[in-house]
């Protein structure tokens, strides 16, 4: 047999001793390799486990006892392996460590054990539970790495994530949801969501059973509370935890603030609504106007025909003002509906407060007081000085009415100076940051509540009897506010009264943006071209110029206004801004290049196409229809003395 392959017993004696024959029984049938080693390195034998794996290797482990261990096993003496052997040799000391084998691709584990005359080396084959534990490290580190990146994913969403348990606790509450909720995580994390309104709690508990019954739930509306108690309109994404068997031990939630998205879709509808009215208003106003024209210009022509004390006076006052209440109901609809011809001047707000006291405690004298708190250093606004009296009319009737059968009720009107910068926001309008003023209508009356609110500014909304009120009071404020370019806003909580607050452009300069020319009431014998295709209006309007004194040439359409000029010496051209054909603007633009600074009067009961098509100029002289025979007579002396007073 060779001495390879004897046992330790039948090795060569000079290299075995006494402590390696003692062993060797032992240790000979011992599934590890193991190796007896002297503190000289000198090898004192090998069991068989260990003599296999030599000869495995293509060597004779009959030549490794008596020589040195690392000379056998050709280890450098920088070899991490080596190193550590020989290190527990000098400390007598225990180790075991796993390393990679030197003679391939596998891991050994290895336990070193001092003796008295020498030491014990076992190695065994760790490869598979080393690339197991190697797998697992690398699993545990990407987990580790992935799970931070998801922390990081949470941390940074701009969406607020919260995570209940079982128990319906927060255990998650990431820093979006801190900065939509203003709650911090340490307030709320361990307890009950504090964020569901009172409304809300019978909803979300159905949604968490939907939720468990496998009901998925993608982007549902709600509304939700925040620390300072707003509520706030979102949109909630939700979807369950479960564990490893499947059992559900909590809910995610992904939320969205919608608030201002659902601002901006309350401003669209009612701009869509505003819209819709406004062009059927825009419609009919043309020809409704032209009739009305007619009805106030020939009752007006008859009363001048007949005695004061003749019984039919009364009966025709009756129709102008049947005339009146129809011209206000059309001139609303424009109003609100921002197609109305404004002709905006630099004008001073308290002042026009003052010129209506007398008028608005008269309104209030049955229901409360009228207090004003007018800055003396206020700006001055430009708007148009009418609309922006029916504004303040509209908005103090709106006040009594919120106080009447209050006791102690009362109407402040306060005006001051303002610098908008972030409050679109919350009104959810397009930005226009700069200086304005500001003018607020408060009451002490029974206030409004969200609802209410919402649809206070829609055409046809009143919370008044039927019959005691047509809902666009505050519709047509909000139309010439609009028109304006300026913005309205409420603030009212029930039982607490309200305030209206209305933001209009300051004005750049001091000065009135048209002149206005003193005029002495009556006529004249200046020649007039009259432009219009209604022959009733036409009529009433020769008819009246006529009586005070003036000749009229007609003309019903633009072509025929041009060939009467030429045949005509004329001083004044009367005209409808809407005709067929040719266009108002249109004509005086040809007649004056026949007559240069001839003065022009435009007249039109369609203003919806003026305002839209810009075809007038706020300074222009304008007539709005219906019209009586002194205001047209007015109107065309005042152009005739602007001129003459001009060249």
């Amino acid at each position: 047999m060779p001495d390879s392959q004897r046992p330790v017993e039948q090795q060569s004696s000079k290299a075995v001793g006494a402590a390696a024959i003692a062993l060797a029984p032992l240790l000979e049938h011992v599934r590890d390799g193991c190796f007896f080693v002297y503190y000289d390195f000198t090898v004192g034998f090998l069991n068989a486990a260990a003599r296999r794996d030599i000869l495995s290797r293509d060597d004779n482990p009959g030549r490794f006892p008596g020589q040195n261990i690392w000379t056998c096993l050709g280890y450098a003496a920088d070899l991490p392996a080596r190193v550590a052997i020989e290190e527990a040799a000098v400390e007598r000391a225990p180790i075991s460590y796993t390393t990679r084998g030197t003679f391939g691709s596998y891991w050994v584990e290895i336990d070193f054990t001092p003796l008295d005359e020498g030491f014990l080396i076992y190695y065994r084959d760790a490869t598979t539970r080393s690339v197991a534990e190697v797998a697992r490290a690398s699993s545990e580190a990407e987990l580790r790495v992935t799970t931070e990146r998801l922390r990081v994913l949470i941390d940074e969403a701009p969406l607020a994530v919260i995570v209940v348990n079982d128990e319906h606790k927060v255990v998650l509450w990431n820093p979006a949801a801190e900065a939509m909720f203003q709650w911090t995580a340490e307030e709320v994390i361990g307890g009950y969501l504090p964020t569901i309104p009172d409304e809300e709690v019978e909803a979300l508990t159905a949604m968490r059973a939907r939720l468990r019954a496998g009901e998925s739930q993608r982007v549902l509306p709600a509304r939700r509370r925040r620390k300072d108690g707003v509520i706030i309109d979102v949109q909630v994404s939700n979807g369950v935890l479960r564990d490893a068997e499947g059992a559900a031990i909590g809910v995610i939630g992904m939320i969205t603030d919608v608030t201002a998205n659902r601002k901006l879709e309350v401003q669209l509808r009612m701009a869509q609504k505003m819209e819709a009215v406004g062009l059927l208003a825009g419609g009919v106003a043309h020809d409704f106007n032209n009739l009305l024209t007619a009805i106030k210009g020939f009752t007006s022509l008859l009363q001048m025909t007949l005695e004061e004390s003749d019984q039919a006076n009364e009966f025709l006052g009756e129709i102008n003002k049947a005339a009146d209440r129809a011209a206000a109901l059309t001139a609303q609809l424009l109003a609100f509906s921002r197609r109305q011809l404004l002709r905006p001047e630099a004008l001073d707000l308290n002042a026009r407060v003052r010129d209506l006291d007398r008028m608005l405690r008269l309104l209030l004298r049955e229901d409360g007081t009228l207090d004003l708190d007018l800055d003396p250093n206020l700006n001055q606004v430009l708007a148009d000085p009418g609309q922006i009296e029916q504004v303040i009319l509209n908005l103090v009737v709106n006040a009594r009415d919120a106080i009447h059968g209050i006791t102690g009720g009362r109407v402040t009107i306060s005006t001051r100076n303002a610098e908008l910068l972030d409050e679109f926001g919350q009104w959810g309008v397009e930005d226009a940051p700069g200086p304005y003023v500001r003018l607020d209508v408060a009451d002490n009356g029974t206030g409004m509540d969200r609802a209410t609110q919402a649809r206070i500014f829609d055409p046809f909304f009143t919370t008044k009897e039927p019959g005691q009120g047509t809902g666009l009071g505050l519709a047509t404020v909000f139309g010439i506010v609009k028109q304006s370019g300026g913005y309205v806003w409420v603030h009212s909580q029930p039982d607490e009264g309200a305030i209206f607050s209305v933001y209009l452009p300051r004005a750049k300069s001091a000065g009135r943006m048209s002149g206005a020319v003193n005029v002495i009431s009556g006529g004249g014998t200046e020649t007039i071209l009259l432009v219009e295709d209604e022959d009733a209006v036409r009529r009433v309007a020769r008819r009246a110029l006529e009586l005070h004194g003036y000749s009229i040439i007609e003309a019903t359409d633009g072509t025929m206004a041009l060939e009467l000029a030429a045949q005509h010496d004329i001083d004044i051209v009367l005209t409808d801004v809407m005709m067929p054909g040719m266009r108002g603007p249109t004509l005086a633009e040809e007649l004056r290049k026949r007559i240069p600074g001839l003065p022009v009067v435009f007249m039109s009961g369609h203003s919806d196409e003026i305002v839209r098509e810009g075809l007038l100029q706020p300074s222009t002289p304008f007539l709005a229809k219906p019209f009586t025979p002194a205001q047209l007579a007015h109107k065309v002396r005042e152009a005739l003395e602007g001129a003459r007073h001009a060249t």
